[in-house]
């Protein structure tokens, strides 16, 4: 929606992966979770990647509960909540940030879900895990499972309240694999003068981790200074402090919604 979104106000958009979601190592755990969804009082779902991946796994003749023990189902933004809606969770369940929230995060989110929480209260977050490099011996490299990773933030929060919090891994994040055409199209927005768009923190790091081992076309000899010239619009303090480090020379903080991130881009211009 974004690209075509931004392309009719006259923006060329290119889209380059810098994150691959590969399926969660237990996917027992998921279908288990679909069956025992009223242990918990509500689920807090990362990501609409988390949502994508946990229903995929729903048992057949499953659907989310709509009685007086249905858990709540909290998402910290409008993507994840539109992914909500296409699993058919009920509108009724679902908690995120206010429309008009400064942030769509962890932290706009509890604004919102803070009254419900109190002694005994059961959260499942559901979240991914991160694909780590293979040790140089061969040894395999087993994902943990339990806790994956991310912020804990509201978890904390949740258990400082008086509730018990559980974690559920529902993919793996990576980073991609690029082709000799990828990395082209890399240099050729860094030295264009392109805006670059992240859509997480995590994306800036890949990006910075697949230009240190690059081919020459990409390679500068210092590899922190080659985006010095380069201009991020960041939808988050921490994906803009990420830009900042890899060294984007501007760094552009705008709210996360698209008119909001339209103007800071044409700002530029």
């Amino acid at each position: 929606m974004w690209q075509q979104a931004l392309q009719a106000a006259g923006h060329p958009v290119v889209l380059l992966p810098m994150l691959e979601i590969q399926p969660a190592p237990d996917l027992h755990a998921l279908r288990a979770a679909w069956l025992q969804l009223a242990q918990w009082n509500a689920l807090m779902f990362v990501s609409a990647n988390a949502i994508e991946a946990f229903c995929a796994q729903r048992p057949a003749d499953t659907a989310w509960p709509q009685d007086v023990h249905a858990p709540r189902a909290w998402v910290p933004g409008p993507a994840s909540a539109q992914a909500l809606r296409a699993a058919a969770v009920p509108g009724h369940l679902m908690d995120a940030p206010a429309a008009q929230a400064e942030q769509f995060d962890s932290e706009s989110l509890w604004e919102q879900v803070r009254g419900q929480v109190g002694r005994g209260f059961r959260l499942l977050v559901v979240r991914g895990g991160v694909v780590k490099a293979a040790p140089a011996d061969g040894r395999a490299v087993t994902p943990d499972a339990q806790r994956g990773t991310g912020r804990d933030w509201l978890g904390d929060q949740v258990q400082s309240a008086g509730g018990r919090v559980e974690w559920l891994q529902a993919y793996l994040r990576g980073a991609p694999s690029w082709t000799d055409a990828h990395y082209a199209v890399a240099a050729q927005a860094r030295d264009d003068g392109a805006i670059w768009l992240f859509s997480s923190s995590e994306c800036v790091t890949n990006l910075a981790a697949l230009t240190r081992s690059t081919p020459l076309a990409v390679q500068q000899d210092e590899p922190h200074s080659q985006w010095t010239g380069s201009v991020a619009v960041a939808t988050h303090p921490r994906i803009a402090r990420a830009a900042r480090d890899v060294g984007f020379g501007t760094v552009h903080l705008s709210r996360p919604g698209l008119a909001d991130v339209l103007a800071s881009i044409e700002s530029f211009l």
